[in-house]
């Protein structure tokens, strides 16, 4: 892997295990775009109060020639009330916070993958522009 890949971890422990993870994913992104000049992976446990689980934030911060991509992955705070004040069990369910860490940083790197390869197509030119519409005088 020829990505420089800087990895941080904020409040909790250096992991062995995490760290190979996130090379692993790292090196995947080389394949959608080679060009990829660096990556910053910051694992980060915000702080020790909270109510259930632990809620992780994951930020991925990409170098790509001419552009920066930044992927964040946080926990979401409170679930939607509806009018009637019930909450909204499938939109808690997606807002969850992450608890396992392997999941959040699955979901931050797939999600980085999709950017780069946008990012590729247009850089490519197999992007369709849209012709400028013509103003009549």
């Amino acid at each position: 892997m020829t990505l420089p890949l800087q990895i941080s971890f904020r409040n909790m422990r250096h992991s062995a295990e995490v760290e190979d993870s996130v090379r692993a994913e790292a090196a995947k992104l080389e394949t959608f775009y080679h060009r990829i000049i660096g990556c910053h992976v910051a694992i980060e446990l915000p702080h020790r109060h909270h109510k259930k689980g632990k809620p992780l934030h994951v930020r991925i911060d990409l170098n790509l020639p001419g552009k920066e991509i930044v992927i964040k992955r946080e926990p979401v705070a409170n679930r939607r009330i509806s009018a009637n004040g019930a909450g909204s069990l499938s939109h808690a369910r997606a807002k969850s916070p992450h608890v396992d860490l392997q999941l959040v940083i699955h979901d931050a790197f797939k999600a980085a993958g999709r950017r780069v390869q946008d990012f590729a197509r247009r850089r490519r030119g197999a992007v369709k522009r849209h012709k400028a519409a013509l103003v009549k005088l």
